[in-house]
């Protein structure tokens, strides 16, 4: 993993955390579905991520484990 990869999923991780602290706080409806959304879609672009570098392997070590 380069160092653009590592920063990223820090990033991720760190708006990931922060986002769901915040929600927890949030007494306004509106502020809170807003919270929620990005916070989902944050989960969503690390998950993402995530299948981007697992999948390809699994791919090919199906491939090449079935010869």
């Amino acid at each position: 993993m380069n160092t653009l990869e590592r920063t990223v999923h820090v990033l991720g991780a760190v708006l990931v955390c922060s986002l769901g602290g915040l929600s927890l706080r949030l007494e306004n409806k509106r502020l809170k579905r807003i919270v929620s959304n990005l916070l989902v879609l944050a989960l969503v672009v690390l998950l993402a991520d995530a299948v981007m570098h697992l999948l390809p392997n699994a791919i090919a070590g199906f491939i090449y484990g079935t010869r």
